[in-house]
């Protein structure tokens, strides 16, 4: 029996920030860290609920729009944030369509903008959140905070840039609420706490927002966006084998509500690729041996982001085996065969079949014969299940035209993305 999970909404948001912090591992737990800076601040100025929930969601994942060059990003956390505040316009594209986090895509989409003495409350003539003002100055204070000092030495210091942003960067309010919350050691010693993610899940009375499978899925669609996002070469893959995998889900007898697991599971079965640099998944040509293990890494990383959510056991183990084959000899947990369930069974070859049928820097797309011939191959390996493949081989055209609609419809909503990104890009 599979259990329909039931996440809460605060856990699923903490951890899918914390695998943000893969893309950019010099400045992991730079969201939390600013999470806890805006709830303190809201907080102190009379910001409760729903508002201030809104504040922790924006907070905690308001970097997701940086998408491009790790080297890029980097340097913009060494000090040119405030020059390219257009990954707040892609964030907020991210976010916006989503109900759970609509109003929280409106603060990500404006924390750049500088208040200048009461200017700033509005911003291309929308309305600019009080919210975007909080987490934009929470920003500011964790940037300034450099790691390898001490904390306490440096509280004087950024506590005096905040007071003199005041009314110029930063509405007055919100800058006496910062320096009235950062008085206490304990304020910055929280900040740099390795028990952070704790500490954040004591900042509010939460809610009970829980999440079902079928609420799930848009979610899981915004990480399975930025994962594609990092490579044009890859920009649909996911679309591809949640289509596939969905379809012979179906096939093979799948409840409704399965089915909506296995959906779920195909757009997060790349979230570990979030670890690997871009210059590696776009790489042209053969990989080196170093290249070839760092790559193996993600199904572990998959594994381990979606294992500190709770509640997911199945959609874990069907995203994150994929890479496993029936002989014990895949990857990263060698499972074998009985350690294998249908739906794990189900991705491996969804994987498979969407990677072949997608062009590659390494090769064009292939044909419906070649690729089931590779796909056979595998079964008789002993990696792939042959009743599965033979599913997929029985009604290959309608479900190939499934992928492909549904790559289509998918790659419309990339184009955005890539279309604001290279746009402002192109400007710098």
């Amino acid at each position: 029996m599979i259990v329909n999970p039931r996440v809460p909404l605060h856990r699923l948001v903490l951890s899918l920030s914390e695998a943000l912090d893969h893309v950019h591992p010099e400045i992991t737990q730079h969201q939390q860290r600013v999470a806890y800076i805006a709830t303190k601040m809201a907080r102190q100025m009379g910001i409760g609920q729903p508002d201030l929930v809104d504040v922790f969601l924006a907070a905690v994942i308001h970097d997701i729009g940086l998408i491009g060059p790790r080297n890029r990003i980097r340097a913009l956390h060494l000090g040119q944030l405030e020059a390219v505040a257009w990954h707040s316009e892609v964030g907020c594209l991210l976010l916006k369509d989503n109900p759970l986090f609509a109003r929280a895509a409106e603060i990500v989409r404006f924390h750049h903008v500088a208040w200048n003495g009461g200017r700033g409350s509005e911003c291309n003539g929308c309305p600019v959140p009080l919210a975007s003002f909080i987490v934009g100055l929470a920003d500011t204070v964790e940037v300034a905070l450099k790691r390898r000092e001490p904390v306490l030495e440096q509280a004087d210091r950024v506590r005096h840039l905040i007071q003199s942003r005041k009314d110029r960067q930063f509405p007055p309010d919100c800058v006496e609420a910062f320096l009235d919350v950062s008085t206490p050691e304990a304020f910055w010693l929280d900040i740099i706490s390795d028990q952070i993610y704790g500490i954040l899940l004591t900042q509010i009375d939460w809610p009970t927002i829980e999440i079902d499978a079928e609420a799930f899925i848009p979610i899981a669609e915004i990480f399975a966006r930025l994962v594609d996002a990092s490579s044009h070469w890859t920009a649909v893959h996911t679309a591809g084998v949640a289509a596939v995998a969905v379809a012979l889900a179906e096939r093979l007898g799948f409840s409704r509500r399965e089915q909506c697991l296995m959906r779920t599971a195909g757009y997060l079965h790349d979230l570990g690729k979030l670890a690997i640099p871009t210059e590696i998944l776009d790489k042209p040509g053969r990989l080196t041996e170093q290249e070839r293990l760092m790559i193996r890494t993600h199904t572990y990383h998959t594994f381990r982001i979606l294992d500190t959510i709770g509640g997911m056991r199945q959609i874990n183990e069907w995203a994150s085996f994929h890479h496993e084959r029936l002989d014990g000899k895949g990857y990263p947990f060698r499972h074998r065969g009985e350690d294998l369930t249908l739906g794990s069974r189900i991705m491996a070859v969804a994987d498979v079949c969407s990677a072949l049928s997608e062009e590659r820097p390494y090769h064009e797309g292939m044909p419906q014969e070649k690729a089931l011939g590779i796909l056979d191959d595998l079964v008789k390996d002993g990696a792939l299940d042959g009743d599965v493949v033979g599913v997929l081989r029985r009604d290959y055209d309608a479900i190939d035209h499934i992928r492909r609609q549904e790559q289509e419809e998918y790659h419309r909503k990339q184009q955005s993305l890539f279309s604001l990104v290279d746009r402002h890009e192109g400007s710098m």
